[in-house]
This record gives structure tokens, C-alpha cells and sequence, in this order.
């Protein structure tokens, strides 16, 4: 397999006695104000519920709600790459804690970074000494599991576009089902990455882990909340399709 060929990085830590491995990426000049990068964070990661509202809810008119959804579903790659881009050098991939220069913990050996290959790049994220492994054991998971994830979350998708597209030229009697449908697949699919993630191993050598799911939704909350969230809302959302079905 061809390497990849890693982005332009800013210069490692020249900590004394500590390896490649566990050496952080230094933060450059000018870097952004721990609070104000995190809010960005939350601001961008709630489009993703915005978009599931509209998708599910679909409040009237139903045009109106499927055009605002697609437009925001595929223009928030534009912010949240670039948001990724500033946030690598700075936050715990798993739990979202600031890692800047004079912060607790500052740039030393307390911080080890997880290489992530994504469209050809890679991506060396900074994590906890602590949330290395879990990270390293839920990337691993998607790697594996990409196939069925993706079967679990595009087909209803793609089906319930297709439903509320009919509903907006008022032919709607399929959308209730697909609605649930979607929530149902989507509920079993996210539950199913956020516990078992668990059952990995973490990966066992330094070979970057493909990401098989767009990687900059990972940075605006952190890894370990996100899974956290996939369990509650996975949870209600399989009660919800599975109530449609047996009612």
C-alpha cells in the first residue's frame, strides 16, 4: 500500500527524551482562544441536529423543509473542514479538552497523537495520554465495520429523501413509514458503533486508520461525547421506529 502523504504540519514539540510518537504538535503563533474555538465547535455541530429535524419532523411546507435540510447538510463540510483544520493542534480528539501552551496539561509527553488517513491525507490528532486507546479502538471499528454502517445510515437516508421529495409534489402516504424506517436503521446503526467500539482492541501498530465518515464531525464535540450522544438518541430513535411498526 502507497503511503500517504502527510499534510503540511506545524513543527513538533523538541521535548527532550520523549518519542515521535508521544510528541504533540506545538501550537503556531496566533492561536485561537480555547473558549471561542470550543463554541464554534458546538455551533457547528448543532447544523447536524438542525438537519435531522427538518429531515424527520419535516415541518410544513415539506419543499421547503427538504430543500433547507440538503442545503445545509452539504454546505457544512465548507465550515467544519476548515473548523478541523484549527482545532487538530489544539483539542483532545476524544474529549474535546483544550491542549494549548500554557494550559493544563501544556505541550509535553502527556498527550500522544493518533494518525488518521482521510481522502489521502493524513491527519496526526492529539489526544490525552489516557484517550489514546479508546480512540484508537472506536476508529478501528469504523474501518471494520464501514460497510454495514454505511448500509445503516445512507439506504434511509437516500429512502426518506425520496419520501419527503414525493410528499413535496403531494404524494406524502409513504413518508410516515419511511420516517420511521430511517429512525429505526439509523438508531440500530449509531447504537451499534458507540457500544461496540468497546469490544475492540486497540490497533496494534502505528499504520494511520482509514476514516470511513466525514472525520470533521469528530472535532467539533470530541469523540467520547458524540458516542454518548449516538447511545441516548440511538436509544429513543429505535423506541420511536419500533413503536411506528408495532403500533
Amino acid at each position: 500500500m502507497r503511503p500517504l502523504p502527510a499534510p503540511p504540519e506545524p513543527p513538533l514539540d523538541p521535548t527532550p527524551g520523549v518519542s515521535r510518537e508521544s510528541r504533540p504538535r506545538a501550537a503556531g503563533g496566533g492561536e485561537p482562544g480555547g473558549r471561542r474555538l470550543q463554541a464554534v465547535g458546538v455551533l457547528l455541530f448543532l447544523f447536524i441536529p438542525l438537519v435531522l429535524y427538518l429531515f424527520v419532523r419535516h415541518p410544513e411546507p415539506v419543499a421547503a423543509s427538504l430543500a433547507a435540510g440538503i442545503v445545509l447538510m452539504a454546505g457544512h463540510r465548507f465550515l467544519a473542514r476548515p473548523y478541523m483544520a484549527r482545532a487538530v493542534p489544539h483539542k483532545c480528539l476524544w474529549c474535546n479538552r483544550m491542549l494549548l501552551p500554557g494550559s493544563t496539561p501544556a505541550l509535553d509527553a502527556s498527550t500522544l497523537t493518533l494518525d488518521l488517513a482521510l481522502d489521502g491525507r493524513l491527519i496526526a490528532a492529539r489526544c490525552c495520554a489516557a484517550h489514546h486507546a479508546p480512540a484508537g479502538r472506536f476508529f478501528r471499528f469504523l474501518a471494520l465495520a464501514r460497510l454495514p454502517l454505511r448500509l445503516g445510515i445512507f439506504g434511509p437516508l437516500l429512502l426518506l429523501l425520496a419520501a419527503l421529495a414525493a410528499a413535496a409534489a403531494g404524494h406524502a402516504h409513504a413518508l410516515p413509514a419511511a420516517t420511521a424506517l430511517f429512525q429505526l436503521a439509523v438508531g440500530l446503526t449509531v447504537s451499534a458503533a458507540a457500544w461496540g467500539c468497546l469490544l475492540m482492541r486497540p490497533p496494534a501498530g502505528p499504520a494511520p486508520l482509514p476514516v470511513p465518515f466525514p472525520a470533521h464531525n469528530f472535532f467539533l464535540l470530541g469523540v467520547g461525547p458524540l458516542l454518548w450522544i449516538f447511545r441516548l438518541v440511538g436509544a429513543w430513535w429505535i423506541v420511536r421506529g419500533l413503536g411506528f411498526f408495532l403500533s
